[in-house]
């Protein structure tokens, strides 16, 4: 079963509202906290998502879409197709409801990441990179299916990272937020905007998956070839998918930049999280604070980096903290 979003959906403020209501018994309110420094003073507040239930953000949108379903439309249960962040918040969501879950994983998915999704009772499935694709398309009707590119719905949960950080910081100038399928970027863009529309956003891509920075600098959507990154839970190859051109217009509305960062830089903001910080953070969430650090102050002004999500592979963090 198929219940999408229309692609020109925008949230106003009081619809950002209505899903901080929503999400607010499920969802953490993780405040600001200081980067530590030593010299002088970065003036970087970080958004730690990590520390949420299911260990990332997702659980925002998820949570506040399935919400928003009808009580007949939410027992049919809940399916999307992905292999970490945003099946865990399916598989969280859906046992606080208490109604089935599916995810569609790739075969070459870690079991470790698998093992997250069971231990919340959601029903797993693997398939092929094509056969994967091929689900988004058509997926099967026995669920309500929230497509990971095209769902708009899940821009208003997800954007009340934006709402929090200009209720705690209003004075912010610059937010950064990683770019994977964009409606997290999109959805801080407009609620921090229709609070204080001179704050400025920015998108970060990785060198290693430079999908919006390309796709935006072509006006189009364009094949990306995606090699391994760090920041692995935000790249894509937005050419690969259908259907995506309606995503790229939202960017391009909501994002005012997107710039690129270094697998060197990236490790380099993961384990200053880790040491520096206390924090945990996986890729996609340290890249924010890897593109601030190599913007000079005067530049970007107070800034908040939204730190996504702590799900990093064990043996990789080790690596890099070594």
């Amino acid at each position: 079963m198929i219940i999408s979003t229309p692609g020109s959906y925008r949230p106003n403020l009081e619809e950002f509202k209505k899903a901080s209501q929503r999400i607010q018994d499920i969802a953490i309110r993780t405040q600001l906290i200081p980067l530590r420094w030593y010299e002088e003073d970065p003036r970087i507040l970080l958004k730690p998502e990590m520390l949420q239930p299911i260990g990332s953000y997702k659980i925002r949108g998820v949570y506040n879409w399935v919400k928003k379903l009808s009580p007949d439309q939410r027992a049919k249960g809940i399916s999307t197709a992905s292999s970490g962040n945003m099946a865990q918040a399916v598989a969280y969501t859906a046992k606080q409801f208490n109604i089935p879950s599916r995810t569609i994983v790739f075969e070459t998915t870690p079991q470790t990441k698998i093992d997250s999704i069971l231990k919340y009772g959601g029903e797993v499935v693997k398939k092929t990179f094509e056969g994967w694709v091929d689900y988004t398309i058509n997926p099967d009707e026995d669920r309500n299916f929230i497509h990971p590119l095209e769902e708009f719905g899940l821009v208003d949960g997800h954007g009340t990272i934006g709402l929090e950080i200009m209720e705690e910081a209003p004075d912010t100038e610059t937010i950064y937020v990683a770019l994977g399928a964009g409606f997290l970027g999109a959805g801080i863009a407009l609620a921090a905007k229709a609070m204080n529309p001179s704050v400025k956003v920015v998108g970060v891509n990785s060198e290693s998956s430079p999908h919006f920075y390309e796709c935006l600098k072509q006006g189009r959507v364009v094949d990306t070839h995606m090699k391994p990154t760090l920041s692995d839970g935000s790249a894509i190859n937005l050419g690969a998918f259908p259907n995506t051109s309606e995503v790229l217009r939202l960017v391009e509305e909501t994002i005012d930049d997107v710039v690129l960062v270094s697998e060197e830089k990236i490790a380099n903001a993961i384990r200053y999280l880790a040491l520096e910080n206390k924090l945990v953070a996986e890729g996609a969430g340290a890249i924010c604070l890897a593109a601030a650090l190599n913007t000079p102050v005067e530049e970007r002004g107070k800034t908040v980096c939204v730190l996504t999500g702590g799900s990093i592979d064990a043996g990789k963090l080790v690596k890099i903290l070594k």
